[in-house]
């Protein structure tokens, strides 16, 4: 960069000395402006002198200057307040006007600190420790020229290496030059700059710090077109996926209308079951009722078979029992017409068990959903489709991030496309869910027919045990009718009972036998009963559950609708913002642009506004260096004497 410098400088002084001469006639002569700022240490002004290179021939000029002097001829000067004119026959004419108060663009602030503590210059010459130079530049508002829009400066810092060590210098270029550290800073128009250096320091001492001013005056053309391009590829797939996201909307309330109509289903579903259940619970209750009588039944077969022997003693007593015997006359009837209204209860039962063993197919259940405005294959296919474009939508947005990612110019673009991924992944996740709770409802369904089928079986099998149960009440009931029929004979016959005891005791001990026997068998019949009962039971439980988890998918539908809401609103709002985001990056582009290359003015005298034919100016600020003071004894240090080309170089930083 110093080296580019040097070149740069080096043309121009080249071009400044063997321009071709040109006669001028205008008010002010065409000329170009090389203005030098002498500061203080700390970049405070102490003068403020101006070179007018120009052309041959007769020259006029204007500047408040407090003292005029031609530098490479002795062509004579006349000065007339601030019009100054002369005629020359070189072809460079160097005239030099020393300005008083005058307000330069720039402010300029330079800080020495050591060890912390701020130092002036002369005070920190030939000091030793941690070293902070702060250096500022700011625009200053008292000078009221454009220079400071239009001009860019380089400043250069440059450090003896081996008075300096661990340097660092943010912002700054750092070039070896020699046994020397350079430090560069380029500062552009409208532009300022607040930075520190940084170093160990020996002994310190520092060269003047050299600051040029030049027109920043840039004709950049940016292809910005890939950029675009891009930009309206990303619009593209914000459109493509606010449609996507409108449709999820849409289906996710197809979703919910379809899981509301499966719940209201499994309600009633549930209530059958419940139905069902108490019928169960009364079967249960009629045969333990008739359980009981036959056991009570049973439990008098002992007395009757001990209290036969006694019979002839108790023949009053038989006959004066003849109005209870007929009371139990009506016990009979009303068993055998319980007993038929059981084997009805069971036949319904069974028949009941049937429809609902046929009703529980999935198939079935599809049906009815289908019935009712929902069909379960194709939300399973719609559910998978959907998960299958996410899953590439997902992807898609993920190489979108991967190519913006680290780039601070689109990190709130990366915010939101991150926060779209990890919606999306949540969709892809409920979807997911969405066709597992299908697939569990088809083996929940498959299970149930499976103990519909078993009920249904067991029913079978109690309808046919009671049928003969009920044959075996009706044949009892009418052997105890025609025994009472009879019994009005038994006082007549009684002495013939007598007679015939031991084949009257024999037939009530077969009888109380047959009793035993069907207190036995019923025992088996309330065994099935009490396990109907309990799949009954089961089977509420299971439609409890049922429900339940149908109510748990119908808020999980709904959080998905919501969400999905949520979504389209959101890629909604994304859609709107990037609209003409294209456009705007183009205009962004060309703010940048504007901002960095400078104004476009025509160039103005920094001398006098009376100059209206000036081609350049050009700024050549320095500071003093920071030396030790010459030693005690007095003795300084000879100073080379330099000639003019010598002293312009010089001021070049070429010398």
């Amino acid at each position: 960069m110093r080296l580019f410098n040097k070149i740069i400088s080096l043309v121009l002084s080249v071009l400044i000395m063997t321009s071709i001469a040109l006669p001028v006639s205008a008010e002010s002569s065409d000329k170009e402006e090389v203005i030098y700022i002498m500061t203080n240490a700390n970049g405070s002004v102490n003068g403020v002198y101006a070179v007018n290179i120009f052309n041959s021939g007769n020259v006029t000029d204007y500047g408040e200057y407090d003292n005029v002097k031609m530098l490479n001829t002795s062509d004579k000067i006349s000065v007339d307040g601030d019009k100054i004119t002369f005629s020359t026959n070189s072809d460079k004419a160097y005239m030099q006007g020393n300005l008083t108060d005058v307000e330069i663009p720039w402010v300029i602030s330079i800080k020495y600190f050591l060890n912390g503590v701020e130092m002036t210059a002369d005070k920190i010459a030939g000091k030793s420790g941690d070293l902070e130079i702060r250096f500022s530049v700011d625009k200053n508002k008292n000078c009221k020229t454009d220079f400071f829009e239009s001009y860019a400066l380089q400043a250069s810092f440059t450090l003896d290496a081996k008075l300096c060590s661990d340097i660092t210098a943010d912002n700054a270029t750092i070039a070896n030059v020699g046994s020397n550290k350079q430090l560069t800073y380029t500062i552009l128009p409208n532009k300022g700059i607040d930075t520190k250096i940084t170093a160990k320091v020996k002994n310190f001492e520092m060269s003047a710090v050299s600051i040029n001013g030049i027109k920043m005056n840039l004709d950049l053309d940016v292809d910005s077109s890939e950029i675009t391009d891009k930009v309206g590829d990303l619009s593209d797939g914000i459109d493509k996926l606010d449609d996507g996201a409108k449709q999820v909307y849409n289906g996710s309330n197809e979703l919910k209308d379809g899981g509301n109509t499966l719940k209201n289903n499994s309600t009633s579903l549930n209530s059958g079951a419940e139905n069902l259940d108490n019928g169960v619970d009364k079967l249960s209750s009629g045969i333990k009722t008739l359980q009981s009588g036959l056991d009570e039944l049973d439990s008098q077969s002992e007395n009757l078979t001990s209290g036969s022997a006694q019979v002839k003693n108790a023949l009053e007593k038989i006959q004066t029992s003849l109005d209870s015997v007929s009371a139990d006359a009506d016990e009979l009837k009303k068993l055998t017409s319980a007993s038929g209204q059981i084997k009805t209860a069971v036949t319904n039962i069974k028949n009941g068990a049937s429809k609902l063993k046929d009703n529980l197919e999935y198939a079935k259940f599809k049906a009815a959903m289908s019935a009712n405005g929902l069909d379960i294959d194709k939300l399973s296919l719609g559910n998978s489709q959907a998960i299958q474009s996410l899953t590439g939508q997902i992807s898609q947005l993920k190489e979108d991030l991967k190519n913006i990612q680290g780039n601070e110019k689109y990190k709130e673009q990366a915010k939101e496309l991150q926060a779209q991924i990890s919606q999306l992944t949540d969709i892809v996740t409920l979807l997911t869910g969405s066709n597992g709770m299908i697939s569990g409802t088809e083996k929940y369904f498959n299970s149930l027919s499976g103990g519909a089928c078993e009920l249904y079986a067991g029913l079978e099998q109690l309808e046919t045990n009671y049928d003969e149960f009920d044959k075996s009440i009706n044949a009892l009931a009418n052997s105890l009718s025609e025994m009472l029929v009879n019994i009005s004979k038994l006082s007549d016959g009684i002495d013939t009972l007598v007679n015939q005891y031991k084949t009257l005791d024999g037939g009530i001990k077969s009888y109380t036998g047959g009793v035993k026997k069907i207190v036995k068998g019923y025992s088996k019949i309330k065994g099935g009963a009490s396990e109907l009962a309990k799949g009954s039971d089961s089977l509420v439980d299971g439609t409890e559950a049922f429900n339940g988890g149908i109510a748990s998918l119908c808020s999980g539908i709904t959080e998905l609708s919501h969400g999905a809401g949520e979504l389209y609103e959101g890629t909604d709002k994304i859609k709107n913002k990037t609209s003409g985001m294209d456009q705007k990056i183009n205009d962004k582009i060309d703010d940048i642009i504007s901002s960095i290359s400078g104004s476009d003015n025509e160039t103005c005298s920094f001398v006098s506004d009376k100059n209206t034919d000036v081609t350049s100016v050009q700024f050549v600020i320095k500071t003093d260096k920071i030396e030790v003071k010459e030693n005690e004894t007095g003795k300084a240090n000879t100073e080379e004497k330099l000639n003019f080309w010598q002293k312009l170089l010089k001021l070049f930083g070429l010398y």
